[in-house]
């Protein structure tokens, strides 16, 4: 349907011909109409005239103007930058797929860089798996050839002047008739000679042909009469050609302002509302990462502490039945209790997060990238389209102005000198009218006793056959208007269901108009306008379910309340060991001396309980300071050279410094791990913190962006979406397409046959005229001769014929005397 309201469709609903107050003559003047369609459609009929001869006939007509132009037709192939390049909608030439039986043209110009030209007349549009490119009608195998076409084109003009020839044909015939007429009668006598039968006429033979003409001079009447019916079934379809033509554009020129408004708003909004969204979308990178972000700090945490054990990367002894926690390696091993369980929880968070988030951080990222693409990086294309055709609206809306301007004066024009121009197509008519008043004035003289004034049937006859031959010449010219605008009402009718067939591409918007299609995608605007026609994608998203990570925040309360009892560290084992290191540090025996004490504190610096400093590591320390003591404390044999003891990592038996860098080697352990697990435990605590912190920035960057989309959304629906819909609306032109069916009623409904039919009753007069002249021919003399008595010679003079008058009376009286 016409996307115009009721109102902008008013010019053209008002100037329909025949509604519930049409007048009588309306309704006469389509029944003519009706009775020329008829015959129209009878003479169409014997031509030949089917749906298939018509587009035959295009096809000819085609065929016949390419070959006008056939140089330039004939070109295939052109340079890349050419007006007519055969290009496809990525911009690349298209091109046959070059195979063995591609010609060697097509193969040299596409190594020399040059392209197809566009389908035209001559050149066939390129299929995919082409290797060939066919010709429209030079190809052997062509619907239609040349010489085909010629033969339609001959057939057509040969359909057209078999109903043009007769008129002319009779006009001739009559023009000659009138001279030979003239010459035999005026020059030679013949033909009946000058004057009439010197026996006289019966009264029968005096009025038989008064009453031919009489008969005949009605027929010519009533032929004239209804002739005026067509008459004003033309004037009418004139009148709805100009009104149609003044609605349609003033419909058109209401379409362009409706269309321009918008257009003008998208223009100058659209700077204003590419910044908003570059304001509102300042900062939102952070969701490229999509839910991935906040998924891959819980796997990274999950890596950190899932199973873990002290020291890192130790083994725990699978014999639980150890009192204490013994590596496989012999050393102190210890597992995170609280750990064992991250693995399951981390995935539980996960998967909650990834269910109930990404679904909604996808729409995000998609409505970023939509507002990006669409809207921010196509400002500019999209402001100068969009003005580019603002600027079209008001060319075209001062073109459709002016043309309506002259339209109108046009329709004064024809309204002014209306009445004449219908008689002007009643002149003819009128003329043949006038030779029969003529003929009945002469007859009437010769019913009186003026018989004088009877050779005004002369004048009559002579004006008959010059009318006559005008009337047969005429009626054929226009019976060939008539023809041609029939066919040319048939083509039009075909053309509306393709224009492209007559007027190329650039008649997309016409077909467009007539499918009730949108013209958005003719004028290439549906790119450009893409964010205001779904291109964006705006979210609906329940944030609170969308961001609701119960999981995660379980597991976060649950690792942040974690404390340093999480791993199984025995600081009586550990004070056990130092005991025991001391035993040694401080044994006094009669050779093995010694006084050092060490404390859980100074473990890891050993030589600080020694009032000592050193670079070296604890162990290397202890190695080193009971280095001298090896023979003094070699606890062989006891007790003099001190306690007895035995390594597990040297041979035994082994040294002192040996044994006591492995004894604080344990200590060293212990130390480490006793201070890993503090530093464990704050890490872990830390790395939740952080998860926690990077969640709820996540979700105050996510509820945030909603927002400022939600902005965005709202000033784009209120604006730019908003008008872009608006011109969209109004982007249907139905309108053009009724003005079209309307000119259509006008010219092919009442005008067309309306001309045929002037065009055959113009004939039907004239050949009525061809018995009117031979009548008026006849009954010129015999109204001027006396019934049954001889007719005196025209040089009779007065005195003459009282004397025969004279001799007449003495002769009946003297016969009278003898009887």
């Amino acid at each position: 349907m016409n996307r115009l309201d009721e109102s902008e469709t008013r010019a053209v609903e008002t100037y329909r011909r025949l509604d519930a107050t049409s007048t009588e003559a309306e309704r006469a003047s389509a029944r003519a109409s009706g009775v020329g369609a008829f015959f129209s459609n009878a003479i169409r009929q014997v031509r030949g005239g089917t749906d298939e001869f018509y587009h035959n006939l295009i096809a000819a007509v085609k065929i016949a103007l390419c070959e006008h132009d056939l140089a330039k037709n004939t070109v295939r192939f052109v340079n890349s930058s050419a007006a007519n390049v055969y290009k496809d909608g990525s911009g690349d030439c298209v091109r046959l797929r070059v195979s063995n039986q591609t010609d060697s043209a097509a193969v040299d110009a596409y190594d020399e860089g040059l392209c197809e030209v566009q389908p035209n007349c001559y050149w066939a549009p390129i299929e995919d798996g082409d290797t060939n490119r066919a010709k429209v009608y030079a190809d052997p195998g062509s619907a239609m050839n040349k010489d085909a076409a010629n033969a339609q084109l001959k057939q057509w003009v040969l359909g057209v002047v078999g109903f043009v020839v007769p008129g002319i044909a009779l006009g001739v015939a009559s023009l000659l008739s009138m001279i030979f007429f003239l010459i035999c009668r005026c020059c030679c006598n013949r033909c009946g000679g000058r004057y009439p039968r010197t026996k006289g006429y019966t009264r029968a033979q005096q009025l038989l042909p008064l009453l031919l003409f009489l008969l005949l001079s009605i027929a010519v009447f009533v032929v004239s009469t209804a002739a005026l019916l067509y008459r004003d079934s033309i004037l009418g379809a004139v009148d709805e050609i100009f009104q149609t033509s003044s609605g349609l554009l003033e419909n058109g020129s209401d379409w362009v302002v409706s269309i321009r408004t918008p257009l003008e708003n998208v223009r100058d909004k659209v700077n204003s509302s590419v910044e908003l969204v570059i304001m509102e979308l300042n900062g939102s990178d952070f969701i490229e990462n999509g839910v991935y972000g906040l998924i891959g700090k819980l796997r990274a945490f999950g890596d950190f502490a899932a199973n873990r054990t002290l020291p890192d990367g130790c083994s725990v002894n699978s014999d639980q039945s150890k009192d204490r926690y013994i590596g496989t390696n012999g050393n102190v091993c210890l597992p995170c209790d609280a750990c064992t369980t991250i693995s399951v929880e981390i995935d539980t968070a996960s998967d909650q997060i990834e269910a109930k988030a990404d679904p909604g951080v996808q729409q995000l990222i998609t409505v970023r990238s939509q507002l990006n693409d669409k809207l921010v990086n196509a400002a500019d294309s999209v402001r100068d389209a969009v003005g580019s055709k603002v600027q079209l609206a008001d060319e075209l809306l001062t073109t459709l102005e002016a043309t309506r301007e002259k339209v109108d004066k046009y329709d004064g024009t024809f309204q002014t000198s209306r009445a004449d121009f219908g008689i002007d197509i009643m002149r003819l008519f009128y003329f043949a009218v006038g030779v029969i008043a003529l003929g009945v004035v002469g007859i009437l003289f010769g019913l009186t006793p003026l018989k004088s004034l009877v050779n005004l049937i002369h004048v009559a006859y002579v004006c008959g056959f010059i009318v006559l031959v005008v009337i047969f010449i005429v009626s054929s010219v226009v019976l060939a208007l008539g023809i041609v605008l029939g066919d040319t009402c048939e083509i039009a009718l075909i053309f509306s269901t393709n224009w492209t067939v007559p007027l190329g591409d650039s008649a997309r918007a016409v077909d467009a108009c007539f499918r009730n299609e949108s013209l958005l995608d003719v004028f290439n605007l549906s790119t450009q306008l893409a964010f205001a026609r779904g291109g964006i994608n705006f979210p609906t998203i329940d944030v609170s379910a969308m961001l609701d990570f119960s999981a995660l925040d379980n597991f976060s309360s649950q690792m942040q309340t974690t404390e340093d009892d999480t791993f199984a560290f025995s600081d009586a084992y550990f004070d056990e060991v130092v005991a025991f290191v001391n035993s040694y540090a401080s044994q006094d025996s009669l050779y093995c001396k010694l006084n050092d004490e060490y404390t859980i504190e100074n473990v890891l610096h050993p030589w600080q309980d020694n009032g000592e400093s050193s670079a070296e590591t604890p162990v290397e320390y202890i190695t080193q300071r009971y280095g001298s003591h090896n023979t003094n404390c070699s606890g062989l044999p006891p007790p003099d050279y001190g306690q007895p003891f035995v390594c597990t990592s040297h041979s035994n038996p082994c040294q002192f410094s040996a044994f006591m860098g492995e004894q604080f080697s344990v200590l060293v352990n212990l130390a480490n791990i006793n201070n890993s697990i503090a530093v464990f435990v704050d890490q872990l605590q830390q790395n939740v913190t952080d998860v926690v912190d990077f969640t709820h920035e996540f979700k105050a960057n996510i509820s945030s962006l909603l927002g400022r989309i939600e902005r965005i959304k709202d000033n784009l629906k209120n604006s730019l979406i908003k008008y872009v819909d608006d011109f969209e609306k109004v982007m249907y032109c139905t309108f053009i397409a009724d003005g079209f069916f309307n000119m259509y009623d006008a010219v092919c409904v009442h005008m067309a046959p309306s001309i045929t039919m002037i065009g055959l009753m113009l004939l039907a007069v004239g050949m009525l005229l061809v018995p009117v002249n031979i009548v008026l021919i006849i009954g010129v003399k015999r109204l001027k001769a006396r019934r049954f008595g001889p007719v005196m010679a025209s040089n009779t003079k007065f005195t003459d014929m009282k004397i025969t008058r004279k001799v007449l009376r003495t002769k009946i009286e003297s016969a009278q005397s003898v009887s």
